[in-house]
C-alpha cells in the first residue's frame, strides 16, 4: 500500500463515484482505477462494489474508511503548520447541509479565505447527516437539533422555528400568526418523517392535542415550497429557509413550541484538524456577528 492507493480510495469513498474522484484529485479515470485496483490486490479484498452510477463500499472499505480519513486530515494539518501556521492552500473538506440558505454565507467566506480548498456539499435531513458524520462519509455536518447530540462535538450556531407558508389565495395570506389551535384539521403538505422540521411540527401539535390533514408527503423543503405555492396545501418550514419567494408567506404558530437550534456537528477528534476546524470558525463568526438576537446570517 502506498499513499496515492491509499488517496484514491479515500477520494472514491467519500466521492461516491471514480469519475467524480478524478476530478477532486485532479487526475485522469484511469488512474484512480489502478491505484484502487492495486490497493485491493494489496490488501485481497474488493473495496467497491458499482450500483447504478455510482459505488457501494464493501465490508472492508467501510472498516478502512476512518482510518484513510484520519490520515487525510492529518496530513492537511500538517501541510497548514509547515505552511504558515493556520493557513491551508489545498486540501478537502466534505460537508453535509439541511438547509443551503443558511450554509451560503458560510460557503462564500471560506472560498474567499481558503481558494485552494475543494468543498463538496451534499443536501440530507438532519437525521441522516449525523449518520454520515458518524460514519466518516462527510467530515462536518449542518444539522437541525433540539439540543446537542451525544457523542458529536456540536457548536450552535442560530435558533430557528417552524412557520406555516401559504400562497396567496389560502385564507391566512394576511395573517401576521397563527394559533396552534386553528391548525386543527387543516391540510398540509409535510417533508419525510425523519426530517427535524416534521418531527418538530408534529411534537407540537401532539403537545396541543391538534390534528391535521396530511395530503402529501414529500422529500424536500422545494417540493414542499412548490406545493404550497400551488395551492394543494398549507407547508412548513424552518424560519431561515423561506427566502424570498413572493409566491409564499411563512407565518408564525403561537401556542406551541416548534423551535430548534442549527448546530455545527462533527466527531470530536476531527474538530481541531485542517479545513474543519477553519470552517467551524468562519461559521461561528459569520452568524455570531449578524444581526442581534442571532437570527442568522444577513442573506
Amino acid at each position: 500500500m502506498n499513499f496515492a492507493q491509499l488517496r484514491a480510495f479515500h477520494a472514491v469513498a467519500v466521492t461516491g463515484t471514480f469519475s467524480a474522484a478524478a476530478q477532486a484529485l485532479g487526475v485522469s479515470q484511469p488512474a484512480v482505477t489502478q491505484h484502487v485496483k492495486s490497493l485491493e490486490d494489496s490488501c485481497g479484498a474488493r473495496l467497491f462494489v458499482r450500483s447504478g452510477g455510482t459505488v457501494e463500499l464493501t465490508p472492508v472499505a467501510l472498516d478502512l474508511l476512518p482510518k484513510a480519513r484520519e490520515v487525510m486530515l492529518t496530513i492537511d494539518d500538517i501541510a497548514a503548520q509547515l505552511e504558515d501556521g493556520r493557513s491551508l492552500r489545498s486540501g478537502y473538506l466534505s460537508l453535509g447541509v439541511c438547509s443551503p440558505c443558511l450554509v451560503m454565507p458560510v460557503l462564500e467566506r471560506f472560498a474567499a479565505t481558503f481558494p485552494g480548498v475543494r468543498v463538496d456539499v451534499r443536501m440530507e435531513n438532519s437525521s441522516q447527516l449525523l449518520d454520515l458524520v458518524a460514519n466518516y462519509r462527510i467530515d462536518l455536518a449542518l444539522a437541525t437539533l433540539t439540543e446537542p447530540a451525544p457523542d458529536f462535538l456540536c457548536r450552535h450556531l442560530v435558533d430557528q422555528k417552524v412557520l406555516v407558508v401559504v400562497n396567496e389565495a389560502h385564507p391566512w395570506w394576511d395573517r401576521k400568526s397563527v394559533s396552534v389551535s386553528e391548525l386543527e384539521g387543516q391540510t398540509f403538505v409535510l417533508r419525510e418523517e425523519r426530517s427535524m422540521t416534521r418531527q418538530l411540527f408534529e411534537r407540537g401539535l401532539a403537545l396541543a392535542s391538534v390534528e391535521i390533514v396530511p395530503r402529501f408527503v414529500l422529500g424536500s423543503r422545494e417540493a414542499v415550497k412548490e406545493a404550497a405555492a400551488a395551492g394543494l396545501g398549507a407547508g412548513i418550514v424552518l424560519s431561515n429557509e423561506l427566502g424570498f419567494d413572493r409566491r409564499l408567506r411563512g407565518i408564525p404558530v403561537t401556542g406551541a413550541n416548534m423551535s430548534a437550534g442549527e448546530y455545527l456537528v462533527a466527531l470530536p477528534k476531527h474538530a481541531g484538524k485542517g479545513a474543519i476546524r477553519e470552517f467551524m470558525d468562519i461559521a461561528e463568526n459569520v452568524f455570531h456577528s449578524s444581526a442581534p438576537g442571532n437570527s442568522g446570517p444577513v442573506m
